[in-house]
This record gives structure tokens, C-alpha cells and sequence, in this order.
């Protein structure tokens, strides 16, 4: 396929699509994914036997304050279960998942593609690289430029031998301080959205100010900053004026940890995780500050226990739970659905 004939479309695991057709998306899931990189062995006995026990109300106690510790918890590959899972998303309205699992997350065209037929689903796939801990070990002594021409090659042709293409470029992942790695692989991304014209998605580290340091480079490469988006802004970027500061490049911020509240791992960060309600004030602070068109949602799905089966919120929990708490808030609907669709359209629509 060629890039011109992307101009205008939304491209799903199953083919291209109008814009009109997005509606309702959450832009930042996981349907089918491997976060294994993620684990490391604890050194007490005891933790060990929770991390690798099975999800299970047994243990779920010990999974909510031990975020990505349980090796069960972090592989969602079971097809079925996550057809049954996002159908709750589907029944309350929602039409569109964009699935974040790229190289280092266990991207899966083929299981998409069956999941979209399944749910009726439109469902966008990434492409590139996620952080340096799951990285292939010959990523160092790769070219940049092969990066790139493989970024393109998911979009106009396929990935593999699939003939499934991607409709973006990401997560692309970043840690703090930023693996050199990780740096070759972010402009490389670039390069490959100023080749296509693809929204780019980026997973800031956990510093405060790692979001900065990753749109500062993008910038200086060349990137079309009105079509990136920074991740995990409830983790990632705590000061307003930081969160101010990232809008005023034109960038798009996301808070995708809906559902989320309690403790952050302390191996990560200690930071204040804000509640659901709190994400919804900083989003109308965004709002007042004149930022509506660049703020998207959504939960960040990616370990057993967020879904239902597990007694997590699951993949509805935006349009159940959420949503009527913007509108007693005062949140108009089309303020919601700026946020909830045009926002993603915009952003998943090639220029």
C-alpha cells in the first residue's frame, strides 16, 4: 500500500476505514500481551511464592499493592478471555481499541485480527519498539535507518508475513535517565512518522522530567509534534506547569491509568498516584487552560487483574464509571466527546 493511499484513512488490523467510523476509542489498551520482561525475581520467600502464583481471588490482595511482581499477572494471551473482556466495552457503546503492544509488549496480528472479527471491534496496531529491558539483544548494533524502514514496512505492507499492517507508530518507550537504546529507537520512530505521516505514541520514564527530555529530541528531529502523544501523564508528569509546559509544544497528553488507585510500585517511583477523580479535576484544569483537543483517555489494560474475570474494572470502566462522573463534575458532552472521539480520530487519521 502506498502512503497516498492512507491520505484521510484510519488503518485497522482488518483494512483502512473512514474517520467517521472511530467513534468511541480508548487509545491506549492491551488486548493481547506479554509484560514478562517486566518481572523480576523478589528475594523473599514469601513474595516469591505470590509472584509466581496463578491470578486468582486468593491472591489478588497481594497483586494490587505488587504491581507488574506476579509473572501470571503480567501475560494476558489468552484470546478468548480478552474477546470476553472487551465485549463489556462494546456493549456500553465503545467502538474502537487502540492496541498498544508492539516489539517487547508480544504484538499478535493474527490474534487482533480474529479479535476484531469476534467483537466487531475496530482495532489499531502499533509498530516499533518498546523499553531497552525487552529489546532484542542485537538492538544496539542495529542501523537506525533498518528501524525505520521496518516502522514503515508494518504500515504500508504488513508485519511479517501477516499482510496485517499497523496504523501507528508505538508505544515507543523511554526510561529514565533515557537508554541509548532507547534513544535510537525514538528517532527512528521519527523518521518514520516524517515518512508516513503516522501518529506517534511515547511512553515517558518515570522521571518528572522524561516526558521533557523525549519531546525536546523529537523536536529537534524533525517530528510533527500536533501528532504525538505522551503517555501515562497520572505517573509520569506530577506539576502542572509541567503538564502545561508539554501542551504548549502541541504535543497530546494521556492519562490512561483509569481505574488505577492506590500505591505506585516503589521500585519505580514514589509518587502520589491521583484517584479517578483526580485525573477528571487535572483534566478540567487542561480544559480551562484552553486544551481540550489535546487530552485523550483510557486505562492502560495490560495485566490480569485490571479485567473482570480477575475482579479488576475492565475495559468498560470509562464509559461506566467515569463518564457520569465528568457530567456531575460539569464536563458538557462535547467536551466528552472531544476527548472520547474526535481527539483519536484526529490523531489515527492519516494526513
Amino acid at each position: 500500500m502506498s502512503i497516498s493511499e492512507l491520505k484521510g484513512k484510519i488503518q485497522t488490523v482488518l483494512g483502512l476505514i473512514e474517520p467517521e467510523d472511530l467513534g468511541i476509542t480508548l487509545p491506549h489498551e492491551h488486548l493481547v500481551s506479554d509484560g514478562s520482561a517486566w518481572y523480576r525475581e523478589p528475594d523473599d520467600a514469601y513474595d516469591l511464592c505470590m509472584a509466581r502464583s496463578k491470578v486468582s481471588i486468593e491472591t489478588l490482595w497481594w497483586i494490587r499493592y505488587h504491581w507488574f511482581q506476579n509473572l501470571d499477572d503480567l501475560m494476558m494471551l489468552d484470546e478468548q478471555e480478552a474477546i470476553e473482556e472487551v465485549s463489556h466495552f462494546v456493549l456500553s457503546g465503545g467502538r474502537s481499541v487502540v492496541e498498544m503492544s508492539n516489539h517487547g509488549l508480544g504484538r499478535d496480528p493474527l490474534s487482533l485480527a480474529r479479535i476484531s472479527r469476534a467483537t466487531g471491534l475496530n482495532i489499531v496496531m502499533g509498530s516499533g519498539y518498546y523499553l531497552a529491558v525487552s529489546l532484542p539483544d542485537d538492538f544496539a548494533e542495529r542501523p537506525q535507518e533498518d528501524i525505520t524502514e521496518e516502522i514503515v514496512r508494518d504500515i504500508t505492507k504488513g508485519v511479517g508475513n501477516t499482510c496485517i499492517r499497523a496504523g501507528f507508530i508505538g508505544e515507543i518507550g523511554g526510561s529514565w535517565p533515557l537508554d541509548p537504546r532507547e534513544k535510537k529507537s525514538l528517532l527512528a520512530a521519527v523518521e518514520a512518522q516524517k515518512q508516513t505521516g503516522a501518529y506517534l505514541n511515547v511512553h515517558p520514564g518515570q522521571g518528572e522530567e522524561a516526558a521533557w527530555e523525549q519531546v525536546t529530541l523529537m523536536d529537534s528531529a524533525g517530528a510533527d509534534l500536533s501528532r504525538v502523544c505522551m503517555d501515562h501523564m497520572d505517573r509520569a508528569v506530577r506539576e502542572p506547569k509541567n503538564r502545561l509546559k508539554l501542551l504548549e509544544t502541541g504535543v497530546t497528553l494521556e492519562y490512561d491509568l483509569f481505574g488505577r488507585e492506590g500505591y505506585y510500585p516503589l521500585a519505580q517511583r514514589p509518587i502520589d498516584l491521583p484517584t479517578d477523580y483526580q485525573r477528571i479535576n487535572e483534566i478540567m484544569d487542561l480544559i480551562d487552560a484552553g486544551y481540550l483537543n489535546q487530552i485523550l483517555i483510557s486505562q492502560d489494560i495490560w495485566n490480569k487483574h485490571q479485567r473482570r474475570k480477575y475482579g479488576g474494572w475492565g475495559y468498560d470502566h470509562i464509559l461506566r464509571n467515569t463518564l457520569p462522573v465528568m457530567k456531575a463534575k460539569g464536563m458538557s458532552q462535547q467536551e466528552i466527546d472531544a476527548i472520547m472521539v474526535e481527539n483519536p480520530k484526529r490523531l489515527l487519521t492519516f494526513p
